[in-house]
C-alpha cells in the first residue's frame, strides 16, 4: 500500500463532515477532576464530536487553566465549557436529557450493549474516586468500559472518548461517514 500522510486539519476539511443534528445531542460533565490535562482533552474531545456544551462541576475549583487550555488547544474557540457547583449543574441540565454516568457501580451496563438516547448528558466522576453514590443515584443509569486486559482502571479522559464516541456511533454514524 502506497500512502501519505496529511495533516488532520486539511485532512478532515477535504472530507467536509456535516454533524449538525438538530434533534441529538450529546453533553459532556465531570465531576470533580483534579488534572488539568483530563479537562482540556475532555474540552478537545467535545471539540472533535461537535459537542457544544461541557461542565466541569467543583465546589471549589483549584486547577492550572494554563494546562487545560494548553491540551484542549483549538476547542476553546466552539466549546462553551463551564465550572459549576453541584446544584448549578442539575439546574443547567434540561430535562429531556437522561444523565448517564460513566461508572463501575454494581448496576453499570456494558458501554457496547447500551441503547444512548438521542439527547444524553455523559458524566464521568473524579479520577481516584468516581461519582459519589450521591451523585450516581441522580442518573438514569450508568455503562461501563468492558477491559478485558489485566489493567482495570482506564484514564478518565481516555474513557470519556471512548463513551462519547459510541453515543455518535449511535446518533451521527451517516453524518459521520466519510470518503
Amino acid at each position: 500500500m502506497k500512502d501519505e500522510y496529511r495533516n488532520s486539519v486539511d485532512f478532515f476539511n477535504e472530507r467536509n463532515l456535516n454533524i449538525s443534528e438538530e434533534d441529538k445531542e450529546l453533553i459532556l460533565a465531570a465531576y470533580e477532576l483534579k488534572t488539568p490535562d483530563n479537562a482540556g482533552a475532555i474540552i478537545r474531545l467535545a471539540g472533535n464530536l461537535g459537542v457544544k456544551r461541557v461542565f466541569f462541576i467543583h465546589e471549589h475549583f483549584e486547577m492550572r487553566d494554563r494546562k487545560m487550555k494548553r491540551v484542549a488547544h483549538s476547542s476553546l474557540g466552539h466549546v462553551d465549557f463551564q465550572i459549576v457547583t453541584e446544584e448549578e449543574f442539575w439546574a443547567k441540565i434540561p430535562k429531556d436529557y437522561a444523565i448517564i454516568a460513566l461508572e463501575t457501580a454494581k448496576n453499570s451496563s456494558n458501554l457496547f450493549n447500551t441503547k444512548f438516547p438521542d439527547k444524553t448528558v455523559l458524566i464521568s466522576g473524579n479520577e481516584r474516586f468516581g461519582l459519589p453514590d450521591s451523585f450516581l443515584n441522580k442518573c438514569q443509569s450508568s455503562v461501563f468500559i468492558p477491559i478485558p486486559g489485566k489493567t482495570s482502571s482506564m484514564n478518565v479522559s481516555h474513557a470519556t472518548t471512548i463513551a462519547a464516541f459510541e453515543w455518535a456511533r449511535q446518533h451521527l454514524a451517516e453524518a459521520m461517514q466519510t470518503k
